[in-house]
């Protein structure tokens, strides 16, 4: 009697491997399935960012600035209306962000309909010499008479290079104090303006730093 009982137990032992043998690639694909299916998901609501290293002038509600923005090395750059969530931002360097992207279900009338979050900070560049939105301007020893569109005025005289011709400035540059009888070279920040008064210029000059200063 005591036999057979044993015997029973060892074929209902093998029963139960040969079930669970069966059933394992099943549960496996299963879990590989569900893996994938996730991972796509997750992978769909991602992208990847390039910062660029200076902001620029934008009007969304109001005039504001706006983080340079692009997907590829090879595009443009773009202006970025919101913000990215968890993402400090410092002037001068370039980013490569990962970022999850999140549809707002209600949003406001004058906000974002998307909510980005920062993943990875993959990396951040420092950005050396002269910007993107920076140039080199020199300055002529004197002023001539020009004509605008509001009327008669005195421009500077202004080359970007030593071999280039002495062109008319119709604009200022802000920060930036001209004294006539001396030749300057001038570092000065460009940034276009986006809604301009049709007799002004449509760029806005701002002065970063005085390399020189010479007598003439």
């Amino acid at each position: 009697m005591v036999i057979a009982r044993y015997g029973f137990k060892i074929k209902f032992m093998k029963s139960i491997a040969t079930i669970l043998k069966g059933a394992a690639p099943a549960l496996a694909l299963f879990a590989m399935t569900q893996c994938t299916t996730t991972a796509g998901v997750s992978a769909a609501d991602e992208k990847t960012f390039i910062v660029g290293p200076q902001t620029a002038d934008c009007t969304g509600v109001a005039p504001m600035k706006c983080l340079q923005v692009k997907e590829k090395a090879s595009e443009d750059w773009t202006n970025f209306y919101t913000n990215i969530e968890g993402f400090t931002y410092e002037p001068g360097y370039e980013y490569v962000l990962k970022v999850k992207t999140e549809k707002i279900a209600n949003p406001p009338a004058d906000g974002s309909s998307i909510k980005y979050t920062l993943v990875k900070q993959v990396s951040k560049t420092k950005k050396e010499g002269i910007a993107a939105n920076e140039k080199t301007l020199i300055i002529g020893a004197e002023t001539l008479d020009c004509s605008a569109g509001a009327g008669r005025m005195k421009c500077m005289q202004v080359k970007e290079n030593a071999s280039d011709n002495w062109t008319n400035f119709y604009s200022n540059i802000e920060g930036f104090t001209y004294e006539p009888g001396y030749e300057y070279v001038l570092k000065v920040k460009t940034e276009k303006i986006a809604n301009p008064p049709a007799d002004a210029s449509s760029i806005k000059y701002t002065l970063v730093e005085q390399v020189s200063k010479t007598k003439k």
